[in-house]
C-alpha cells in the first residue's frame, strides 16, 4: 500500500464519553460569536462570548493536563461546504523530532505508545454537519512504519472502505452535545447538507501544546472553508 513498509496499529481504544447538551442557540448568536485559536481558558472565556462560555461549562474538563487550549470556529455553511478537509484522523498526533503535535512535520503515530496522551472535547452546533465518529473499538489499521505524511491518507482510505462495506459504523456526534475522547480516537468532518452558521468548539488538555499569548494570534480573523471542484452559485 502506497510503495510503502508498513506495520499495524490500534485506535479507537476506549470509549468517547458524552456529556449533558444544551439546546440550540440562535443563529444570530453564532453569527456574532468570536473565533478562536489556541486560546487559553482564561482568554477563552473573557473574550470567547456566551456561547463559548457555556460551551466549556458544559464539559467536564479532568484539569489533569499542564496545558489547556481552546479553539472555535464560526462558518457561514452551504450545501456541501466542508468547514474542515474531510478524512478520517485522529487529533494530536506527534510530529518530527520534536514530538510537537503544532508544528508542520512528518506526523510519528508510534510515538503516541510512549507518551502522556492528550485528551480532547468537542461540541458543535446545527444539524447539517456534525463531526462523524466510528461505532467499533479496537480498530487495527496498516499505518507506515516509519513517519511519512501519507499516515492520513493511508488511513482515511481504510476507514471509508470499511465503512462501506459495513465492517465499521460511521455516526453522527449528537448537536449542541459535549464529547471527550484520547488520542486514539478516529473521526472525520463532513459536508454541509443546508445553509446553517455552525459553532463549533474544541478543547485539549495536554502537556504538549501552550496557549497562545498575543491576542492577535488567538482570535481568528479569518475562517477556512473547502468546495468540491464542481460546486456552482
Amino acid at each position: 500500500m502506497f510503495g510503502l513498509e508498513t506495520t499495524k496499529i490500534m485506535f479507537n481504544r476506549n470509549e468517547p464519553v458524552f456529556g449533558k447538551g444544551f439546546e440550540q442557540p440562535s443563529q444570530e448568536l453564532i453569527k456574532n460569536t468570536l473565533g478562536l485559536h489556541n486560546a487559553s481558558l482564561v482568554d477563552a472565556v473573557k473574550y470567547g462570548g456566551e456561547l463559548t462560555r457555556q460551551a466549556i461549562g458544559s464539559m467536564n474538563l479532568t484539569m489533569s493536563k499542564k496545558y489547556i487550549t481552546v479553539d472555535t470556529k464560526i462558518h457561514m455553511l452551504l450545501p456541501n461546504m466542508c468547514p474542515a478537509i474531510v478524512g478520517w484522523h485522529n487529533d494530536g498526533v506527534p510530529r518530527g523530532n520534536s514530538l510537537d503535535p503544532s508544528v508542520k512535520d512528518k506526523p510519528n503515530i508510534h510515538a503516541q505508545e510512549d507518551m502522556d496522551g492528550s485528551i480532547f472535547h468537542l461540541l458543535v452546533t446545527g444539524e447539517s454537519c456534525l463531526t462523524q465518529f466510528i461505532k467499533e473499538r479496537d480498530v487495527v489499521l496498516d499505518v507506515p512504519k516509519e513517519p511519512d505524511t501519507r499516515l492520513y491518507s493511508m488511513l482515511s482510505g481504510q476507514v471509508s472502505g470499511l465503512v462501506e462495506s459495513g465492517e465499521l459504523t460511521a455516526y453522527d456526534m449528537p448537536s449542541c452535545t459535549p464529547v471527550m475522547w484520547d488520542w486514539w480516537e478516529l473521526h472525520t468532518g463532513v459536508p454541509a447538507k443546508k445553509h446553517e452558521w455552525r459553532f463549533l468548539i474544541r478543547v485539549t488538555e495536554s502537556d504538549h501544546i501552550k496557549p497562545k499569548t498575543d491576542l492577535r494570534d488567538i482570535i481568528r480573523t479569518q475562517q477556512q472553508g473547502y468546495m468540491p471542484v464542481t460546486f456552482g452559485w
